[in-house]
């Protein structure tokens, strides 16, 4: 196998996650099995970011027992999900890059489902800055899988790019609101706006980190992930970019992907990060006249949802992360 023949490079960021990192490369192995030419096209690249469990010795047997097809970096600090991602892209050599978590299992089929929709939609640049082919997939850069929950339910991901009234609708929850949620853009696709599953691909505006797949051609384009982002909108930023210089970004619902969720990063990282993402990217990429407003909206979310999680007398956690935020102490 040379470096040019390379067809996928899949990078799995570890923290903490011994268990589940070997549970995700054993599904990962397990589904190559059957595709012996992807197969042979195909490395696996591990970032872990210092973790204290036996991360780190269970990734250098890896290497070992299969130089060619696994490399391993070891940091002796934890970089986020952002800084260490792009070690393992600035490393790996194929041409669709597959940015998967730790703590995902890969289905039956769905490395082959992901390569396939890149090779069965090339690029086409005569037409991909057309307004009147605005929304045909003409310049694929980003294919997501279909993540799903434990018990085999869809789990939402992605959604609008985020604007006033799209953050508005998620944090103040308008958008779970009957009838009314349905046509309101929000900047995450929950509820009755998550995915079902079809055959289509499903164009999305952004897709979330957990199992994303970038053709090599869009990091050349619009560089890497944004490491000033330590974890929790980097997915967003990044989209926002790729999206800027028209390419365009699918879920493929014949790639599925079991997604744990919170098992290496807790619910109350996830709401803060979240929290602090949304004003990063404000201020990176939206009108400074916005982020006042944008302040406003996170702060009175922030409430709503600490009352709200209150009366339901649930999701302690929860409450208490909201609270710290409608309080400034995020």
């Amino acid at each position: 196998m040379t470096e040019e023949s390379l067809k996928l490079s899949i990078i799995i960021v570890s923290y903490n996650t011994r268990m589940l990192t070997e549970q995700t490369v054993e599904s990962v192995m397990s589904d190559l099995k059957n595709y012996p030419d992807l197969a042979k096209r195909t490395e696996l690249i591990f970032v872990d970011n210092n973790s204290s469990d036996d991360s780190p010795k269970y990734l250098r047997q890896l290497a070992l027992k299969q130089p060619k097809k696994f490399k391993v970096i070891i940091n002796d600090h934890n970089l986020g999900f952002s800084g260490a991602n792009n070690q393992g892209i600035q490393s790996a050599k194929g041409e669709i890059i597959l940015l998967l978590n730790s703590d995902t299992e890969i289905k039956p089929g769905a490395l082959q489902a992901i390569v396939q929709t890149f090779d069965t939609h090339p690029i086409q640049e005569s037409r991909a800055q057309l307004a009147r082919t605005q929304g045909d997939i003409d310049r694929l850069g980003i294919v997501s899988a279909l993540l799903l929950n434990t018990d085999g339910t869809v789990q939402h991901q992605g959604g609008s790019f985020p604007t006033l009234l799209s953050l508005a609708a998620q944090w103040l929850m308008l958008d779970d609101i009957p009838v009314l949620g349905k046509w309101l853009p929000s900047t995450q696709h929950t509820g009755q706006r998550a995915i079902e599953l079809s055959q289509e691909l499903a164009v999305r505006d952004w897709v979330g980190g957990t199992a994303m797949a970038i053709r090599r051609s869009v990091f050349d384009e619009i560089g890497l992930l944004d490491d000033r982002i330590f974890m929790y909108g980097e997915d967003i930023e990044f989209c926002m970019r790729a999206k800027h210089h028209h390419w365009d970004v699918v879920i493929q619902p014949a790639a599925q992907v079991t997604h744990i969720g919170s098992a290496s990063s807790s619910s109350v990282n996830a709401i803060k990060g979240e929290y602090k993402g949304y004003l990063y990217v404000w201020a990176k990429h939206k009108p400074h006249w916005q982020l006042p407003l944008v302040k406003a909206i996170l702060k009175l979310g922030a409430l709503w949802r600490w009352w709200l999680f209150g009366t339901m007398g649930k999701h302690k956690a929860r409450q208490k992360a909201y609270r710290e935020l409608w309080q400034g102490r995020n």
